[in-house]
């Protein structure tokens, strides 16, 4: 062989060594299309996308040092472009044998994150016996409101945060108020895109501690001459409150009032309540925050493209333990119930979301979820529209549904179905170009939607239909979930089951 034709084949081997490091690269790199309540990655590095240009680029720098070896040093560099194309052969083997048997693998901290979901359940069951009207729904729509306000008092300076102070130690308040640039003048777009309880313990003393995780985005406006900076963080936020307390109705669960009287959050001069005269310093009346701790913060955004295969949808479903007595137990307690109208309004219910969705117009599943899980989807939204995307369902449609779950507490019941569905899931660009996904493969899925209604509302039926489920008329609500006509919380489930949680089948533990 002449030395020319020893470099072209050379050449001509080590570009397929390339190709195939590449396509590794690629496939290092994807993250999984983002419909509704699944596949996003909330803070742009999950997944497998996170750090993804810097591996790449270590990977290139390694590819191009085997060319120039193979070719300086043809004895020493051909060897080992043998052992990295047989080390591609391998990965890409036991990566195809993975994916058919259907055991996509799982990033370790979501098991980890789904033992402190159970072990969370059961403490919230705990101290139940204790407090009769702890409601885990109630306690959630408390620390998504309470984060929200404390972040917008802080824009507004020292004193506007210490109206919270009844629920805000000065240790969490002051840790808030460090993080204040220069010139601050508002902090607004403030979504919590995930909540999760990280711990509580204390259940065996007068004294329960909840740690809780925040992953969230806002924006920081300062002056004089106003600029805009949007963060990612993740906040650890600790709570106590005394065990034998009795919690508060819903309507009074909002960080608005002062927790001993009710009253409109006002102070006298020495900090006191302007209207009961009590100071509050501790968890004596409601939960209170002791500690925040900031454990990152990123002017980023979120990775909105990409395609992965579905890891979860021919998993064995997680049954309630005893579910078959427990949903005996619920249809005594509600004669006037029926399964057939409930999954039918289920139904309604993910049709809507699934067209608002593909649509951009979130308004429209306004008045179908509760508040927290429309602040969530409502940011992937508008992260789709600041980069000019729209994620798509074509063709989409539910398979099956089944009973997984029900829980009821003093204020609501509670419902989680699976359901299963396909559709064609992709991405397009400004230009109506795919950027992700197909419009031509048909894509099956399975998630475990989760559905409120307070418990005052037995009697009812379920609604199948676009009009009020209080008073009937077409149903128009604005920005805070309020029929235009007869003026009720529709989103609050007080008159008919409404969508509270979504949660992917690979990572759900019931």
């Amino acid at each position: 062989m002449s030395m020319r034709r020893y470099y072209q084949s050379t050449i001509l081997f080590l570009i397929a060594v390339f190709a195939v490091g590449a396509g590794l690269i690629a496939l290092l790199s994807t993250e999984a299309l983002a419909r509704v309540g699944g596949g996003q990655s909330y803070g742009g590095g999950g997944g497998g996308g996170g750090g993804g240009d810097g591996a790449a680029g270590a990977i290139i720098w390694v590819l191009f040092q085997l060319i120039r070896l193979t070719i300086e040093e043809p004895a020493i560099g051909i060897p080992l472009d043998i052992i990295v194309i047989a080390g591609l052969i391998i990965y890409f083997a036991k990566r195809g044998r993975t994916v058919e048997s259907g055991m996509v693998s799982v990033v370790p901290t979501s098991a980890v994150s789904s033992a402190k979901t159970q072990t969370a359940t059961r403490a919230f069951d705990h101290l139940r016996r204790f407090d009769l009207n702890f409601s885990e729904i109630i306690f959630t729509d408390f620390c998504y409101a309470l984060y929200a306000k404390a972040h917008d008092a802080r824009g507004h300076g020292a004193a506007a945060l210490d109206l919270f102070s009844p629920y805000l130690s000065q240790p969490a308040r002051t840790a808030l108020l460090q993080r204040n640039p220069t010139n601050l003048q508002e902090v607004r777009g403030i979504i919590v895109g995930a909540m999760s309880v990280a711990d509580v313990h204390g259940l065996d003393t007068p004294l329960v501690k909840i740690s809780v995780m925040f992953e969230a985005n806002y924006t920081e406006v300062t002056g004089p001459v106003p600029s805009e900076m949007s963060y990612y963080v993740r906040e650890l936020w600790q709570l106590e409150r005394k065990r034998d307390v009795l919690s508060p109705p819903p309507a009074q669960a909002t960080a608005l009032h002062c927790p001993r009287c009710g009253a409109p959050l006002q102070k006298d001069s020495v900090g006191a309540c302007a209207f009961c005269l009590t100071k509050i310093d501790s968890g004596e009346f409601q939960w209170y925050v002791t500690e925040v701790k900031t454990l990152s913060r990123e002017a980023r955004g979120p990775l909105l493209t990409g395609d992965v295969p579905e890891a979860g949808t021919d998993l064995s479903s997680v049954m309630q333990p005893g579910f078959d007595n427990l949903r005996r137990e619920f249809e005594q307690r509600n004669p006037a119930f029926s399964w057939g109208e409930f999954e039918t309004r289920a139904a309604l219910i993910f049709n809507e979301l699934q067209a608002a969705w593909s649509s951009l117009n979130w308004e429209r599943a306004r008045p179908h979820e509760t508040d927290n899980i429309f602040q969530m989807h409502q940011y992937w939204i508008d992260a789709y529209k600041r980069q000019h995307l729209r994620n798509a369902l074509d063709n989409c449609k539910i398979i099956a549904m089944q009973p997984m779950k029900i829980k009821a507490d003093a204020f609501y019941d509670a419902i989680t179905l699976r359901i299963w569905a396909e559709g064609n899931d992709y991405t397009v660009d400004q230009n109506g170009k795919v950027v992700a996904g197909s419009k031509n493969r048909l894509r099956r899925w399975s998630e475990y939607w989760t559905f409120i209604r307070n418990r005052g509302a037995g009697t009812r039926p379920a609604h199948a239909d676009l009009n009020c489920p209080n008073c009937g008329a077409a149903l128009k609500i604005n920005a805070t979930g309020i029929c235009e006509f007869c003026g009720g919380k529709i989103t609050s489930g007080d008159f008919d089951w409404v969508l509270s949680k979504i949660e992917q089948d690979e990572s759900y533990t019931g």
